[in-house]
């Protein structure tokens, strides 16, 4: 599905399910309130939050173009000027707050990878594969601050306390101290290759976190590295530090493109074109790609990190595959997710009560509020990665994007409008429109204003209506949009105070479908002819109704015999779809059964419809077969021949017995009882002189019993 950009925060697409809440009287209700309910909208200039919250996003515009592939890191230095290590070029940025970027530094045999304030107007850079750290300032000087003899220096961190410097390199897992005056030494060496990320406490203490295992340590002023927590998921990507805190975003490898650079993390930098993910280390190439999964462990595992509380670390639940997180590890020892989400988790910012998100591969942009773990999706770039995040003086914070290189600001300043466009309504039907509601809190100055339109093709088109006139009070608006199948609306929040916005938590719109006739689509009727019935005095009929309404159904049932010009009624406001008829309470005959489905109970008398079904005609039959029988005489032996016929109904069954004794069987001449009249011819063994008689039975399958006898004497 296409999404398009705008320079006023993010569109993301949303759903709009219709599904009905009330059946009675038809009303139906196409109810709006959670994220689902709006996966496939159009967001203009407005968010949706994991809550089903609407509002208006943040603005969100470029801020410069270029000329490299990703945007590695970023920072802010003084009078507002930023710098951008773009390491696949082997150049620093310089971007003024016009936006305006120049290059201070290139160096086609370095890859900068990250950078960080130096004081004044300077910045600190790490680099690949020379493992070297740089000082640049404004003007372009570059001085060599020192060589780590490392090849990759991953991250860095500034103790602006003190003026030290800490560089987390790979592939031998070392975090490098660095003094003001350029002496480097080993602080900490960790057993994993590669330290991705680092962040200064305010204990002065140094947080890293590492490529394998998903662990994420806190190393003390003597070089002890302590392990915090281990995150289910493998990398730690991102790390920053609050005053009571340490938050952590933790990723699933994923396989990246291309070959590595030998001794760089898998996943990482293409030695090559340089086109892949710096922080993303997949273990894809060599023996790398067996990357073994940590298991998901809820305590340090060099034993449960204490505070002076004594409080060991606790279990956040285990993400699913794909899932990747943040994760707050308080001072005091307490882990909790506060983010989760299907994209890899690239870099965090911090903005009070709440932080930022920056993933990949979809270029996504979230605001959490830590709070309540509500998270929005403020922006989904034209890009695949938003690798860094900037925090700046002014409120801002700058989005560095890769895939290509670019910058964007996104302002600490709310849209002044914003527009939701809703999917399609398809109501299968022409239906009538109803109330119009929605909740929302709006401060002063802020507005949400709903308009609608419809029509009878699925898309939109000029022969749908205008869009009605903009509604604002909830509690009288109506959908002002003529009967048809089809429904949209458009939701539009506005605010003259661009910190402020109106939340929108749930908006609904009834309709009522044009009434259609009940359908009576099958009748079964047994017929006596085809099927032997257990009880065929009592005949079952079972039945099928549709109503394109959905509307609750009643029957009335009614037979009529061949000759008779009115039906007879059985049942009234049945309401069930079989009955049994007790056949032997109407003469014999051919009739018909007739059901006549209502939906009376969902509709009134001026609007409720019908409709009808009635079967084949089918017999019923209480006089039974007439038998006739002789019997002739001849060597000592009685021959019978007998005949059976019934009015209406095929026979069944037959059977004699001789001088009162056990019945027996006797089939027709043809074997078959197949027919209203058979014949039959039977005879007896050799008997004695003296006087028999012979009852013949026979039953029809309506239940009835003919007979007759006959008696003869033999000499």
């Amino acid at each position: 599905m296409s999404k398009k950009r705008l320079p006023c925060a993010v569109v993301i697409a949303a759903v709009c399910v219709a599904a009905p809440a009330c059946l009675a009287a038809k009303v139906r209700v196409w109810d709006q309130r959670t994220p689902a309910s709006f996966e496939k909208a159009q967001f203009h200039g407005a968010v949706v939050s994991s809550e089903g919250v609407i509002r208006l996003g943040r603005e969100l515009h470029p801020f410069a173009d270029l000329d490299a592939n990703h945007i590695w890191d970023l920072a802010e230095v003084k009078d507002g000027v930023i710098f951008a290590a773009a390491g696949d070029e082997g150049k620093v940025f310089k971007i003024t707050t016009e936006g305006k970027a120049s290059v201070v530094y290139s160096d086609e045999s370095s890859r900068p990878f990250c950078v960080a304030p130096a004081g004044d107007d300077a910045v600190y850079v790490g680099s690949g594969p020379n493992g070297r750290i740089l000082r640049i300032d404004a003007a372009g000087k570059a001085k060599t601050v020192c060589e780590t003899g490392e090849p990759y220096v991953w991250s860095l961190a500034a103790d602006v306390k003190t003026g030290t410097l800490y560089a987390g390199t790979g592939p031998h897992g070392r975090i490098y101290r660095i003094s003001p005056d350029g002496k480097a030494e080993v602080l900490c060496t960790v057993k994993q290759d590669h330290v991705l990320c680092t962040a200064i406490g305010p204990d002065g203490a140094v947080y890293a976190g590492v490529d394998k295992g998903g662990l994420v340590y806190r190393i003390d002023a003597k070089g002890k590295a302590f392990v915090l927590y281990q995150a289910p998921q493998a990398e730690v990507h991102t790390i920053r530090v609050a005053a009571d805190a340490v938050y952590v975003g933790a990723s699933v490898p994923t396989r990246r493109r291309g070959a590595a650079l030998a001794g760089a993390p898998s996943g990482g930098v293409n030695a090559a074109a340089l086109t892949l993910e710096r922080p993303e280390t997949a273990a894809v190439v060599g023996e790398a790609t067996t990357k073994e999964e940590p298991p998901a462990k809820t305590a340090a595992t060099d034993g449960d990190f204490k505070d002076g509380k004594g409080v060991a670390v606790p279990a956040p639940s285990a993400p699913s595959g794909g899932e990747n997180s943040v994760y707050r590890i308080g001072f005091d020892g307490t882990v909790r997710e506060v983010f989760r989400e299907k994209a890899m988790v690239l870099s965090l910012a911090l903005r009070g009560g709440r932080f930022l998100v920056g993933a990949g591969m979809d270029g996504q942009l979230f605001e959490v509020q830590e709070a309540t773990r509500e998270q929005t999706e403020l922006a989904r770039l034209d890009h695949g990665q938003a690798l860094c995040l900037c925090p700046r003086r002014d409120g801002s914070v700058l989005v560095g994007a890769g895939d290509p290189g670019k910058l964007y600001v996104l302002e600490d300043r709310r849209c002044a409008t914003g527009t939701v466009l809703s999917e399609v309504l398809d109501t299968k039907m022409t239906s009538r429109w109803g109330a119009l509601r929605w909740e929302a809190e709006t401060p002063a100055k802020t507005a949400v204003h709903v308009a609608v339109r419809s029509g009878n093709t699925a898309e939109p088109d000029d022969a749908w209506s205008a869009w009605s006139a903009e509604q604002s009070d909830p509690e009288k608006a109506l959908i002002a949009a003529p009967p048809a199948r089809f429904l949209q609306y458009r939701l539009t929040l506005s605010t003259e105070d661009l910190s402020a916005t109106p939340d929108v938590r749930g908006l609904t719109l009834r309709y009522q479908n044009a009434n259609q006739a009940p359908e009576v689509t099958k009748i079964e009727a047994p017929d006596l002819n085809a099927v032997n019935l257990e009880s065929p005095k009592k005949l079952k009929f079972k039945w099928t109704a549709v109503d394109a309404n959905e509307d609750e159904l009643t029957f009335a049932l009614y037979v009529r015999k061949d000759g008779w010009k009115s039906w007879m009624q059985l049942e009234e406001d049945f309401d069930k779809t079989e009955y049994e008829w007790d056949s032997t309470t109407t003469p014999d005959g051919v009739y018909q059964f007739k059901v006549v489905a209502s939906d009376r109970k969902d509709n009134s008398d001026a609007e409720a419809l019908t409709g009808e079904k009635t079967t084949n005609p089918f017999v019923v039959c209480h006089t039974p077969p007439v038998v006739q029988l002789k019997a002739k005489v001849e060597g000592g032996r009685a021959r019978i021949e007998a005949t059976a016929t019934s009015p209406l109904v095929r026979l069944t069954a037959g059977s004699y017995t001789f001088n009162g004794k056990k019945w027996t069987s006797v089939f027709p001449d043809d074997g078959l009882f197949d027919g209203p009249m058979r014949t039959f011819q039977f005879q007896t063994e050799a008997l004695k002189p003296g006087t028999y008689v012979i009852v013949l039975r026979v039953k029809d399958a309506a239940g009835n019993v003919g007979s007759a006898d006959v008696v003869f004497t033999v000499e």
